[in-house]
């Protein structure tokens, strides 16, 4: 499974994704039994201690699209948390939409990708994922693929 692993190469996009969030992605993937003949790949991260009481670590799911053997192309990055006052519920609160060139922001809705403050939130909030893995704080990751 390993050489598969070193052989997923991912597609050029309308943000600044680094080559380590695209390393760490291939990390992710190795250590979960995977079918990289399968055209759509979903990794879900949760820190099962989240909560709208309590606060804690943002699930975020990352969605990848099989372009050609072992290329994919990320489809889309989503950031729930908890909104609203009375309600417990998830719902988006960044979603970087490569397949539309939209990004989502709770505070603004839907924007083109392709400004420049995108590329800041992006880079801001993929320094902090790639932070909040290395510290080992999603005790819940899933793999689905299809």
């Amino acid at each position: 499974m390993s050489a598969q692993i070193s052989a997923i190469s991912f597609c050029k996009s309308a943000l600044p994704i680094s080559t380590e969030f695209m390393d760490q992605l291939r990390r992710v993937i190795g250590k979960h039994v995977v079918d990289l003949n399968d055209n759509h790949i979903t990794i879900n991260f949760r820190d099962s201690s989240y909560s709208a009481a309590k606060g804690g670590y943002h699930p975020v799911e990352i969605s990848l699209i099989k372009m050609a053997d072992h290329h994919y192309v990320i489809s889309y990055i989503t950031d729930f948390s908890y909104c609203g006052h009375s309600q417990e519920e998830l719902e988006r609160d960044l979603d970087f939409d490569f397949g539309n060139s939209l990004a989502l922001s709770r505070p603004f809705g839907w924007i083109d990708i392709s400004l420049p403050e995108m590329a800041e939130l992006y880079q801001l909030w993929e320094s902090n994922f790639i932070a909040y893995l290395e510290m080992d704080v999603y005790d819940q990751i899933r793999i689905q693929s299809l």
